[in-house]
């Protein structure tokens, strides 16, 4: 459940439920568009009796602000899910147990949308920056002092987003992977260091890495997968690392980790390519002509296309009839095939009997698969056979041709 606030700002505050301890993290002072009304949006109310076992991150995003961020509140009306998990976090150079305390959580919107990964700061457990007089309430397992609101008060240093969690690109294409990051410090800085990874079917390679520091005139850059580039100057100026592929192959599919490290802080994204090709699709024959009443073999053949999941189905229309009729028997498929770009291709062969199908009869061909938005549809007519020509009459003008010859040459 989403629960949202507004103040005489704009602000919003997202509640979401984290899988591994029942936890929920609350985004106060969210930047989102002027259009967004605050009579839209239901209030956060914090417990009236704080409660110690409750374990409830109040969250100020002020500095850096978080990209997209009206697609969360707005998560509710467009009926998707946002999905939340929170740990420990542990800066480099920090010690445990050190102040303030800092936490990493994730927050995707399921279904496509923002993907955020963020670093959480602990702040004094004060209300409207005046010091409690009593002594704050420790929560139970983090043993972290509570507001007088009963929540860790924290703010956002680091995040680490992609406004697309997964895409699909034509085999051959370019393809752009966005990602960026933002912190409190101001840009430039002295040290970024960020490298993209690619795992699919259990194995992984590395696709670039690029370290910048502010001592150093440029940027190093290394590139392992020909056609793939980050625009250092993006990454430093503006935090602009997303990665551009050319060029896809089938290899190139699979799940790309980015690893951001800046100052003290290091966070990862996560983006799903896919890659797709259509198949070509064609038929044996266009035309189908019984003859001595003999059943006939016909193919549909889908090449050169990408992924697996290609779906053949036959129908058939009578010529009195208005709806078509699945074909479902005498139906028998080929192995696929495969190329040596990683396309594949599948032929699907019916066979056809004239008891069934009279004359004027379409029979058609349809294939679906994920690279199509409608599947594609083509057609074989069935037709009268010729009329035979009888023995007798062959015999007949070949002899009339023989005698015309005779007289002609004599």
């Amino acid at each position: 459940m989403m629960l949202f606030s507004t103040g005489l700002l704009i602000v919003g505050y997202l509640t979401a439920s984290v899988a591994a301890g029942s936890a929920t993290l609350v985004l106060r002072d969210l930047a989102v568009s002027p259009d967004v009304s605050p009579e839209t949006l239901t209030p956060y109310n914090p417990p009236s009796s704080p409660d110690p076992d409750d374990i409830i991150f109040e969250a100020k995003v002020t500095s850096p602000e978080i990209p997209e961020a009206d697609s969360l509140l707005h998560a509710d009306c467009n009926e998707q899910e946002v999905t939340c998990e929170i740990s420990s976090y542990l800066p480099r150079g920090s010690e445990e147990g050190s102040e303030p305390a800092y936490f990493i959580g994730s927050v995707q919107l399921e279904g496509g949308g923002i993907s955020l990964t963020l670093v959480l700061q602990t702040l004094p457990a004060t209300d409207k920056g005046e010091e409690s007089v009593a002594r704050p309430l420790l929560q139970s397992k983090l043993k972290l002092p509570l507001s007088q609101s009963g929540t860790l008060l924290t703010e956002v240093v680091f995040v680490v987003f992609s406004r697309s969690q997964s895409l699909a690109v034509p085999l051959g294409g370019d393809a752009l992977l966005d990602c960026g990051y933002k912190q409190q410090d101001p840009f430039p800085l002295r040290e970024v260091g960020l490298e993209w990874r690619l795992q699919h079917r259990g194995s992984g390679r590395r696709v670039l890495e690029m370290r910048a520091v502010e001592t150093e005139e440029a940027p190093t850059v290394h590139v392992e997968r020909e056609g793939s580039s980050v625009d250092p100057g993006l990454a430093l100026e503006e935090g602009n690392v997303s990665l551009s592929l050319q060029k896809l192959k089938v290899v190139d599919e699979g799940t790309y980790i980015l690893t951001v490290s800046a100052g003290l802080f290091q966070a990862q994204q996560i983006v799903q390519l896919h890659i797709t090709q259509p198949p070509r699709v064609s038929l044996s024959v266009d035309t189908v002509i019984f003859r001595d009443g003999l059943p006939q073999k016909v193919s549909c053949h889908c090449e050169r296309y990408y992924p697996l999941d290609v779906e053949v189905e036959w129908q058939y229309l009578l010529p009195s009839a208005t709806e078509p009729v699945s074909l479902s028997q005498n139906v028998s498929l080929s192995s696929h095939r495969q190329y040596g770009d990683g396309t594949l291709s599948l032929s699907s062969h019916l066979t056809l009997h004239p008891s069934a199908l009279p004359p004027g009869t379409t029979v058609t061909c349809l294939v679906s698969h994920r690279s199509l938005e409608t599947p594609v549809s083509l057609s074989l007519t069935v037709s009268e056979p010729e009329p035979e020509t009888s023995y007798l009459m062959i015999v007949g003008l070949l002899a009339a041709t023989l005698l015309f010859l005779y007289f002609v040459l004599r």
